[in-house]
This record gives structure tokens, sequence and C-alpha cells, in this order.
């Protein structure tokens, strides 16, 4: 899951020797927290969103499949990591995609 991420992340942002995915597993949960050059936070959220949302989609579907949870968490180079939202629920739970309000441009958590 996580080369399929950087896969993705490397190809939307104009730094992507700056992308690093730090993994770490939590109650049965696995954690990406994505940090990337202040400079492309942006263009990994996306208007109103709509980038980020792709790529937790695509997270989920994976997750689903191998019937696990995951989260994901995106930071620029300066800021400070924060406590992730709850996880992707298993594959019998999932729920219909939901909207997700746009954010302050500086954290996106899965």
């Amino acid at each position: 899951m996580q080369e399929v991420l950087e896969f993705v992340l490397k190809n939307i942002v104009t730094h992507p020797d700056d992308v690093k995915i730090d993994t770490a597993d939590e109650a049965g949960t696995t954690n990406y927290l994505i940090t990337v050059h202040s400079d492309d936070v942006g263009r990994i959220i996306g208007k109103e969103g709509k980038v980020i949302k792709a790529i937790r989609t695509i997270m989920r579907v994976i997750a689903i499949q191998k019937g696990v949870h995951v989260r994901v968490s995106v930071l620029s180079e300066n800021s400070a990591p924060t406590e992730p939202t709850e996880p992707t629920p298993a594959p019998e739970e999932a729920p219909a995609p939901e909207e997700v309000p746009p954010t302050d441009g500086l954290t996106v958590e899965v």
C-alpha cells in the first residue's frame, strides 16, 4: 500500500525528493504520515480537498481489499504531527463515501 501512495504523491508534487512517508501500526490501524515540501501541501490537498479525497479513496479501496484499517495524515515540512481521526472501517462496516469539508490547507487526515 505504501508503494501505491508514494507513486501517486511523487507524481503530484513539484518536489518529489521531499516526499516522506512514515508508517506506524497502532491498535490494528496502519497510520501513514506524509511529509511534503511546504510548497506542495496545496497540491496534495487540491481545490476543495478533491485531490486528498481521491488519495483517500484509493487507500480506502486497497485497505478494504486487504481487510485492514488505514489513516493518512498530510503535513508540510515545518508542521508538527497531529492526532489522526477515526480509522477506515473494516470491509463489512464500510459506509458509502462521504463529503469532507475543506481544510485549512495544513493538515488532512483520513
